[in-house]
């Protein structure tokens, strides 16, 4: 079976590539080329800029493929520049969306599941323009590749994701956490903001990918994906500190009191606005999608990042001196 990548070298990308590459399918990617892979002479690799559209299209214009994983679509262009190029020439294309199509909506159901999509916008609230852009952008891809399918029959499957982990993961959410435990401190949780948990671990993103994989009967669909625990954050930093083996203690503070206080509250990256409750309940009666449990995939992340990973640390890690200044001031 060929499969075309659009992306493939970073994060999800990189877990699915090597996933297909154990099954023997034959794999090309595509990227700008700016991050190493070591996935040797078993894939064929073509470099260019997705925004370059024109030559996008001259490229894969005719080019036959099985299915097409888009991982990189976040412009309504890229998904009509897509469908222009791949119209009749590939058996399905399987876009990754993700939950925040909910979250700019008026919808009121948690978790959300597939039906609430259809739901009047809000406001984009103030300062939130960067994530609800996002949400907005995806959703008018994925209304393009509805109405490709409905009058064109092209064989779009999209995919709605939460936050997702795993060893890679580039944004560094997840240690930035991990961190805060290993260093002994206190951890500050903006108060009211011990958001619900239901993510979704990258092997499993990975696996419902393949389960759909050229099943024509779930062309047109969408599913979300989700892991089974549903948790709030306070619980979720508890469950990690456990598996560390560390103690580790929670402060809710005020918002405003940590903005005061040159504390940004993106310290505590899980209590932002856009972090989508996802019910995958679909996906699992339609693509028998499993999810690994906590304890089982927690391990492995929390060992990448504090023994293998050699990056950088987070951005939102520099101002620990200042949070643990201001749990120190709070308490007194």
């Amino acid at each position: 079976m060929k499969v075309l990548i659009i992306g493939g070298t970073r994060f999800l990308g990189y877990h699915l590539t090597r996933a297909l590459l154990r099954e023997n399918f034959e794999v090309t990617l595509f990227n700008r080329g700016k991050t190493r892979d070591d996935f040797g002479p078993e894939i064929e690799r073509i470099h260019g800029d997705r925004k370059d559209y024109k030559h996008f299209f001259d490229i894969f214009r005719g080019k036959k493929f099985d299915v097409v994983i888009d991982l990189i679509g976040y412009d309504l262009q890229d998904a009509i520049v897509a469908e222009e190029a791949f119209r009749d020439c590939i058996g399905q294309y399987i876009f990754i969306s993700t939950g925040q199509v909910y979250l700019i909506t008026e919808n009121k159901h948690q978790p959300a599941r597939e039906t609430d999509y259809d739901q009047d916008l809000i406001e984009c609230p103030e300062g939130e323009e960067a994530g609800y852009n996002y949400g907005l952008q995806k959703r008018q891809i994925e209304d393009f590749l509805v109405d490709a399918f409905q009058s064109r029959r092209f064989p779009s499957v999209r995919f709605r994701c939460p936050i997702i982990h795993g060893p890679r993961d580039y944004t560094l959410r997840l240690y930035s956490y991990l961190l805060r435990i290993a260093d002994g401190n206190p951890l500050i949780i903006p108060e009211g903001r011990d958001n619900i948990i239901r993510h979704v671990y990258v092997a499993d993103v990975v696996g419902a990918i393949k389960s759909a994989m050229s099943r024509e009967s779930v062309n047109g669909q969408v599913f979300n994906l989700a892991q089974n625990e549903v948790l709030v954050l306070s619980e979720f930093v508890a469950r990690i500190a456990g598996l560390m083996e560390r103690k580790t203690e929670i402060i809710e503070i005020p918002p405003g009191e940590l903005l005061a206080n040159d504390v940004p509250l993106d310290i505590s990256p899980f209590s932002g606005k856009w972090v989508s409750y996802l019910d995958p309940s679909l996906a699992q009666q339609t693509l028998d999608f499993h999810s690994t449990p906590l304890n089982e995939w927690l391990p492995v992340v929390i060992k990448y990042f504090m023994e293998e990973y050699s990056g950088s640390e987070p951005d939102n890690y520099r101002y620990r001196t200042s949070e643990i200044r201001l749990v120190k001031k709070w308490k007194e």
